[in-house]
């Protein structure tokens, strides 16, 4: 048994995992190239309104069946390496928290690079937020998290019933962090009462019930007329000063924060289409700790996903799937009809966001599909478990190589992308949206076989190797040849 806590040898990988992780990274591609040609600002936008004809149905093809579901994919597989490591620290009764943390402010170090100097669309440095509140739920007493979870939300309601309407007030921090607390409690609390069916249902949990919300939201919205509509009729519904002048107070907000975000699309699709480099890169530093909050919100949901693909590999599932066939059939059989169902029935409500006009429709199609996400990057992990067990090994086997590298060709798409389209680049900002997905198809297998000739010469992608120097405190050797 090795001495020291020390990375996965290649002999040691489970290959269907890099095998999905390639398959990730090509939808992944398939969605983000999209807000390499439009303002990441205007995401909640949908599908743009307009487009006809081969351009339309690829933008339709990659809403149903693309959006969404890698990202929970790749989440899923970074629970699964989390529970790796852990497992394997524990079989050698090694420490592990020391090399977890490195490794993940290392990764938050690259996600607020690649954010700033690349991309407003990382997700890594979510990822990293995530990655902390796991060792949280992990490491910390349950009783503490409740406990504090609940005094919070208590004072939350004492403030909110005392204070008057439209002020900003203690109640709100609190609740915001409250409710994360109490959650992280109860999520504790399962993984040690029941340690393999409490990851399964404390991540279902964290993922569906936001989601839930959103639809459920969204439904109880539709057939109410639009805002402003019902703005006016609150003010005349208004009956003292202190209401009319709270109202008058929400109705400011609303409008700022409309005319904020309209300033928003503006100047990135600004920068971005014609912009210099240095300009774009100040942006985006702006908007880094503008939204920081956003990101680590987002790092909640992206934590109940965690979960599940922690669960996937200590109930033994994803560790030895050749004799778990069974179940990863189920879940292609079920998970696909079930997620792409729901994904369809939210396009057909609703793809194109019009602010002020058709919100509850948006949020509605928005939630179900959100719901269908889940359950359609199950189906698509079981149907990629079941072709690489199958007739299809060969040909998936191609992807090993780039979901080894899965770090390095993340950041390598979004280096191409950005010298391709943006405008201090070559400039092909706003290019149709059938020949964005030629694109990536392009430049994705130019990735497999980089990442074949790359690794026929070096153990790890160049990011992979520098993460697992900084995470284990010791240079790894890089060439092939050194074992």
């Amino acid at each position: 048994m090795s001495q020291e806590f020390q990375p996965v040898a290649i002999r040691d990988r489970i290959e269907v995992l890099d095998v999905v992780r390639g398959f990730a990274l090509l939808g992944i591609a398939l969605m983000n190239v999209e807000f390499f040609n439009r303002p990441i600002a205007d995401l909640d936008a949908g599908m743009p309104a307009g487009i006809t004809g081969i351009d339309y149905w690829a933008g339709w093809f990659v809403h149903v069946f693309v959006r969404g579901k890698f990202w929970t994919m790749f989440s899923l597989l970074f629970g699964m390496g989390f529970a790796v490591m852990l497992t394997r620290a524990e079989q050698a009764g090694r420490g592990f928290f020391v090399p977890y943390l490195r490794r993940t402010l290392a990764l938050a170090l690259f996600g607020a690079l690649h954010f700033i100097f690349l991309w407003t669309g990382d997700i890594l440095f979510s990822y990293a937020a995530g990655a902390v509140l796991l060792m949280l739920v992990f490491y910390s007493k349950p009783r503490i998290l409740l406990w504090l979870g609940v005094s919070l939300l208590a004072l939350a309601a004492a403030f909110g019933a005392a204070g008057s309407f439209g002020h900003e007030l203690p109640w709100q921090p609190m609740l915001g962090f409250g409710i994360p607390l109490l959650l992280f409690g109860v999520v504790a609390y399962s993984l040690r009462r029941w340690p393999l069916s409490g990851l399964r249902a404390a991540g279902l949990a964290l993922y569906l019930v936001p989601a839930l919300a959103m639809t459920i939201g969204g439904a109880v919205m539709v057939g109410q007329p639009p805002q402003a509509e019902r703005d006016r009729l609150q003010q005349g519904q208004a009956k003292t000063p202190e209401q009319k002048k709270a109202l008058a107070e929400q109705l400011e907000k609303r409008t700022e924060q409309r005319a904020e975000h309209a300033r928003d699309v503006a100047d990135e699709t600004r920068l971005m289409s014609t912009g210099r480099y240095a300009d774009a890169t100040a942006w985006r530093a702006q908007s880094f700790a503008k939204h920081l909050g956003q990101t680590v919100g987002f790092a909640v949901i992206v934590l109940g996903v965690f979960l599940l693909g922690a669960w996937f590999i200590r109930s033994g599932v994803m560790s030895d799937p050749a004799s778990h066939l069974r179940l990863f059939r189920q879940m292609a059989w079920i998970g696909i009809p079930l997620g792409l169902g729901l994904g369809l029935a939210g396009a057909g409500i609703s793809m194109t966001h019009v602010r002020g006009q058709n919100d509850a429709a948006f949020q509605l199609a928005s939630g179900l599909a959100f719901i269908g996400n889940l359950p359609a990057c199950l189906g698509y992990l079981g149907a990629v478990v079941l072709l690489f067990h199958g007739r299809w090994r060969r040909w998936l086997a191609h992807l090993a190589p780039v979901g080894r590298m899965a770090l390095s060709n993340y950041i390598l798409q979004s280096l191409l992308g950005t010298w391709f389209f943006y405008g201090y680049g070559l400039g092909h900002w706003g290019l149709p949206r059938s020949q964005q997905v030629a694109y990536v198809l392009v430049v994705f297998a130019l990735q497999v076989l980089l990442s074949r000739w790359w690794l026929s010469r070096f153990r790890f992608g160049p990011l992979e190797w520098a993460w697992r120097w900084i995470t284990y405190g010791k240079r790894p050797p890089m060439r092939a040849s050194i074992r």
